[in-house]
């Protein structure tokens, strides 16, 4: 692996998969694409399932290096329990979303592919086609919804999701807003009030960092925590769908989200490098207590640890997480990639079918072992959850009290939210500026796909 130290890999790594993980939540493509010049005619997907074991054979698996140690883990027990061999092929999570799309439309493809679970970003690689439909598969009823939500198109699942699904809200330093006298706040107006307070009784301590450098973090704040309560049961993503409601109506979720992300920026609330911050430099801020608040998704906690230098119980005590939404506590999810796989078509018959033996090997016999390695919480039924530290324990806390799907996770086009979001941070771009043009990429992107 790239990484060679265990500290560079967690630091490496986490790193990674808040890249990967914000730019996936943004949808990441907006071209419905093709299975690319290169692909082979499709196999009979029911002579693929049960039968002998395959053995002895090398499968490809295109992966994000931001893979945590669990998920590594979890590869060489695979080959153990089958005799096969797990060949990894380094996608740097950097570039994640456009160096699988590059490959994908040369015709190349891998034997296992991890990948997002967005519909749209199933749709950019052309899922329905490339894929095998795994929806007969024994995890899938034990996923729930989350089978009809990650790696699924028209009622069929592709994909296995195995890693937790990245939770959105807002990490928060306890002891800073306990000197300010704050409660933890619940909505938009809260966060507009306590910086108010902040500003007052803690200078010199930021109220909300935000992080522009890093180019996904203030999707969170902008839009992905603000929007979370319309979209209870994907309610906001399918009313654009449907054509019921714009992405750019001028009071719609959206739009006031982005306008209400832009006052807490004129009101000072923001760092003064809010546009060259980073995200990382966000984490040490407020677990240090030079920033009160920052928004992102869970996948930031084993950075914050890593920056504790391994001790979570300073993390706990320090660093709380909350959902926070427009006008009411309600966090925001989306599937992760690191976890997430699908078993492409390639034409060779004992290559499919070894690869779906290992998708029903990670989420039957080496399930269990996995999530207690990685210490966090099971997307599948009938598994125990591990012990977590308090930080994640918040998170599943968060998560199991009505969080909903990122609006983006459904409606195409979206991937390009993030530069223009920025550009609303960077005040080159007014909201409702940022919202017309995300509708003009919607329906360019719809119309793509023959919607």
């Amino acid at each position: 692996m790239m990484y060679t130290s265990k500290t560079q890999r967690r630091r490496a790594a986490v790193a990674a998969t808040a890249l990967a993980t914000a730019v996936f939540t943004a949808a990441c493509s907006n071209t419905m694409g093709s299975a690319g010049s290169g692909s082979t005619a499709a196999s009979d997907s029911g002579s693929l399932f049960g039968g002998t074991a395959v053995t002895g054979v090398t499968l490809t698996l295109w992966h994000n290096t931001a893979d945590p140690q669990a998920l590594l883990d979890l590869y060489k027990a695979y080959e153990k329990a089958s005799g096969n061999t797990i060949q990894l092929v380094d996608i740097p999570a950097s570039t994640f979303p456009t160096t699988v799309q590059t490959k994908w439309a040369t015709g190349a493809r891998p034997d296992l592919l991890e990948w997002h679970g967005n519909r749209t970003d199933l749709l950019s690689l052309n899922g329905s086609q490339t894929m095998v439909d795994l929806s007969s598969m024994a995890f899938v009823a034990k996923e729930g919804q989350l089978a009809t939500l990650s790696g699924s198109l028209g009622g069929k699942t592709y994909a296995a999701t195995i890693g937790m699904p990245t939770v959105f809200g807002l990490f928060y330093n306890k002891s800073v807003l306990a000197k300010a006298g704050l409660s933890v706040p619940k909505t938009y107006a809260d966060l507009a009030a306590d910086c108010t307070v902040l500003k007052a009784k803690a200078p010199g301590v930021t109220p909300l960092y935000e992080a522009g450098a890093s180019g996904w973090p203030q999707q969170v704040l902008s839009s992905f925590d603000y929007v979370a309560q319309y979209n209870a049961g994907n309610a906001y993503a399918s009313s654009i769908l449907a054509g019921k409601a714009r992405l750019n109506d001028s009071s719609g979720p959206l739009v006031t989200g982005l306008q209400a992300y832009s006052a807490l920026k004129s009101a000072g609330c923001f760092n003064s490098d809010a546009a060259t911050g980073t995200w990382e430099t966000s984490l040490k801020e407020v677990l240090s207590g030079k920033a009160a608040m920052v928004a992102n998704g869970s996948d930031s906690i084993p950075m914050l640890d890593a920056d504790a230098n391994g001790d979570t119980a300073a993390v706990d005590s320090a660093v709380g997480f909350t959902g926070v939404s427009a006008t009411s506590a309600v966090a925001g999810y989306a599937p992760s990639p690191l976890g997430t796989y699908y078993v492409p078509r390639t034409g060779d018959t004992n290559k499919e079918r070894a690869a779906i033996q290992f998708i029903d090997y990670v989420t039957g016999a080496g399930y269990g072992a996995y999530i207690k390695a990685a210490g966090t919480i099971p997307t599948l039924s009938g598994t125990a959850t591990p012990t977590m530290q308090g930080l994640m324990q918040e998170v599943d806390k968060a998560y199991k009290s009505g969080a909903t799907l990122t609006w983006n996770s459904q409606v195409p086009g979206s991937g390009n939210f993030g530069p223009e979001s920025g550009k609303l941070l960077a005040g080159q771009e007014s909201a409702q500026a940022v919202a017309d043009k995300i509708q003009a990429y919607y329906t360019q992107a719809s119309a793509a796909a023959g919607n």
